[in-house]
């Protein structure tokens, strides 16, 4: 919806239509009551404080699940000397073989 909206802000640069702050909040209004739920009709019922914890808890819930790229980077490191100590053995019981 966002993405339509500021296509719609081109179209009235490209158009060169003058609009002032008004304009855009009765536009944004009738944007979001054709494509939307509508306007909120007042304040609504969660604060700030409750808003904004919400938002935290579930930033923590993703920071959880998502490696940063030095957690990314560690574990490759990891998998890359996991594969050279796999092949170095490999080879070695190869040696090892071929000398009985």
């Amino acid at each position: 919806m966002v993405s339509a909206f500021f296509d719609l802000a081109e179209i009235k640069a490209r158009e060169h239509t003058q609009m002032r702050m008004k304009d855009w909040v009765a536009e944004l209004d009738k944007f979001a009551e054709i494509y939307g739920k509508g306007a909120l009709a007042d304040a609504g019922k969660v604060s700030h404080r409750q808003a904004t914890e919400k938002a935290e808890n579930e930033y923590r819930q993703y920071q959880v699940k998502t490696l940063s790229p030095v957690e990314e980077a560690y574990l490759d490191s990891i998998k890359t000397v996991q594969k050279k100590i796999e092949k170095k053995a490999k080879n070695e019981n190869r040696h090892d073989k071929a000398h009985e």
